[in-house]
């Protein structure tokens, strides 16, 4: 049942992370686009959706990966701290989404998600991911 309960939390946490992440992303890009002076008035919903449907699924899935690992350490952490398990999984969050976002742009060199060019733009990513370790940390309450 616990295995349960882990995946379950797992991957509502992945879930977390790629609507807050693309809704970040495409906010911050309508709001470059804004800025040229191109009209992105009533697109920001549907923009969202359709980055979502097109851009979801391999960063849903890029970020899986990255929080396998930065949850099983944020496990061995927590130990040293239990009553800070929260947010030692949120840090593990954000940290593993300004990794993914970097290691991706240096492998490939570019900048994987334009709404993450800017130091802002990586910030909210992050707490994206911030968010997405914090929602684990609850539905994985500790073992006494």
């Amino acid at each position: 049942m616990r295995f349960v309960n882990i995946a379950v939390a797992f991957i509502i946490a992945v879930l977390t992370v790629t609507v807050l992440g693309t809704a970040s992303h495409s906010i911050f890009v309508l709001n470059e686009l804004a800025e040229l002076g191109v009209t992105v008035e009533g697109q920001y919903l549907s923009s969202i959706l359709n980055d979502l449907a097109g851009m979801g699924p391999l960063y849903g899935a890029l970020m899986a990966i990255g929080f396998v690992i930065a949850f099983i350490a944020a496990h061995f952490v927590q130990l040293l701290a239990p009553s800070l398990r929260w947010f030692v999984y949120m840090v593990a969050g954000a940290v593993s989404v300004y990794v993914t976002l970097t290691v991706m742009g240096i492998l490939f060199d570019i900048t994987p998600i334009a709404g993450a060019r800017s130091a802002l733009g990586m910030a909210f990513q992050a707490g994206a991911g911030a968010v997405a370790g914090l929602v684990y940390a609850l539905m994985t309450p500790r073992r006494d």
